[in-house]
């Protein structure tokens, strides 16, 4: 199984090794709102030699920015996903929207890695309809069109533990390749899904990496 673009250009090995620090970083400077980015900048905040940062850019289609011109970073941002073959896994629907759903919602360590939650859902229907961090919960029995129709492949579980496999069991039949688990209890593993089981919010970036990289 691999959510990876086909024939996609083939990248040093170096070269994907900083694209993923690039990465990180201006989604974060995008998450604030961040202006006047240069390549200059780049090199400077991950300590990259200014000459490599130009080098590595220059894999992007159309690059002709120079060190000191200011760079769009939607365009930056949407060249590495391509480059790295990672955008069909940068929106997830989200699964219990209590304190550590609603919390994931508003997570900045998420929204600076990329990863954005599009749609999610509950079993209370005291949750269901209201509107959290700009997404409208929706009940459980509608989790499976949803997703169909939102061509989701990554589902996030912060139900509570006792309703963690259930939840699991659902989404699994929508057809998603990835289940990141952040309740609990620790989900087996499922044919053909990547299942990633966090415990800590410390560990978020480095668990989205270990998904990426298990695809």
């Amino acid at each position: 199984m691999s959510g990876k673009e086909t024939e996609l250009p083939s990248l040093p090995e170096e070269t994907a090794r900083r694209f993923r620090l690039y990465q990180p970083l201006l989604r974060l400077w995008k998450y604030k709102n961040k202006r006047k980015l240069t390549i200059s900048l780049i090199s400077e905040y991950l300590d990259v030699p200014l000459a490599m940062v130009l080098e590595d850019f220059a894999h992007c289609p159309q690059w002709n920015s120079s060190a000191e011109d200011e760079v769009e970073l939607d365009s930056l941002i949407d060249c590495i996903d391509f480059l790295l073959g990672e955008k069909e896994f940068k929106e997830a629907l989200l699964v219990g929207v209590g304190k550590l759903g609603t919390s994931l919602l508003k997570n900045e360590t998420i929204a600076g890695s990329g990863l954005k939650i599009v749609a999610a859902f509950d079993i209370d229907p005291d949750k269901v309809g209201k509107v959290l961090a700009g997404i409208k919960v929706q009940s459980m029995d509608k989790l499976e069109s949803i997703a169909h129709q939102m061509h989701l492949k990554m589902a996030m579980i912060a139900t509570t533990p006792e309703n963690a496999q259930l939840a699991v069991d659902q989404v699994a039949r929508t057809g998603v390749q990835v289940v990141w688990n952040f309740t609990q209890t620790v989900i087996n593993p499922i044919d053909n899904i990547v299942v990633q089981n966090t415990r800590s919010a410390l560990d978020l970036e480095n668990d989205y990496q270990q998904i990426l990289s298990r695809l």
